[in-house]
């Protein structure tokens, strides 16, 4: 636990701008401002303050109270984001099937996202769903060699983020695999593979679970590199 709130602690007083890293933490926890603000015993728009610049800059202490809160709420809660952020720290295991993976500073909305992918929407149509962060995943490599446990390693520090499948013939593999898992992606991209060729069952599993399911024809390569030059 310890571990997990010292790294917190670390990104949001090195961060340039510390309102949005507590927002983005916060975000990341599924924590309100309301719950957070009850929880430290002040009221909302103290928290809202320090997260839009409104106060000055908060020392280590209260942004250590401020980590402290978001991780005894989640223990509460069942402790699911903590347990998630934990397994990444203690574990970093060497996986050829991840290409890519990086948290953002800031969040964009799907519409942005698609547009810097020139990715095509099969399923979903809510634009304005917030992205943390991106996986790019070799599809073939991911159903070879990853175990269950190393499929969690996926979600970097959020599941609030796309996962890009590469090298995918059908999608349903992929859909199949984000189906039976406990955590689910924000948003799951099919990278190289027309529409018309998805199949069916890959659309039936994203309708289930509500998961946006994009396609996308730019090649991985420069598909990561788009990823990594448009968003910071």
């Amino acid at each position: 636990m310890e571990k997990v709130a010292t790294y917190i602690i670390g990104d949001i007083v090195l961060a340039e701008n510390t309102g949005k890293a507590l927002k983005k933490w916060r975000n990341l926890f599924n924590i309100q401002q309301i719950e957070l603000a009850k929880h430290l015993n002040v009221s909302p728009s103290v928290i809202s303050d320090y997260e839009v610049g409104r106060r000055k800059n908060p020392g280590v202490n209260i942004v250590k109270k401020y980590v402290l809160a978001l991780i005894e709420i989640d223990k509460e809660k069942g402790g699911q984001t903590i347990k998630a952020l934990k397994r990444i720290l203690d574990k970093s295991p060497s996986m050829k099937a991840i290409l890519s993976i990086k948290e953002y500073e800031n969040p964009i909305s799907l519409k942005e996202f698609v547009n810097i992918i020139e990715g095509e929407i099969i399923v979903g149509d809510n634009l304005n769903i917030p992205i943390y962060g991106h996986t790019v995943v070799d599809s073939i490599k991911a159903i070879l060699e990853m175990t269950g446990d190393d499929f969690y390693h996926l979600y970097g520090w959020t599941t609030e983020r796309a996962l890009i499948f590469t090298n995918v013939s059908t999608g349903r593999s992929p859909m199949v695999a984000v189906r039976v898992s406990l955590m689910k992606p924000r948003v799951v991209v099919l990278q190289g593979i027309d529409k018309d060729k998805i199949d069916r069952l890959a659309l039936k599993l994203a309708e289930i679970d509500n998961i946006p399911l994009i396609t996308t024809q730019i090649d991985t390569k420069e598909l990561i590199k788009r990823l990594n030059e448009n968003i910071k």
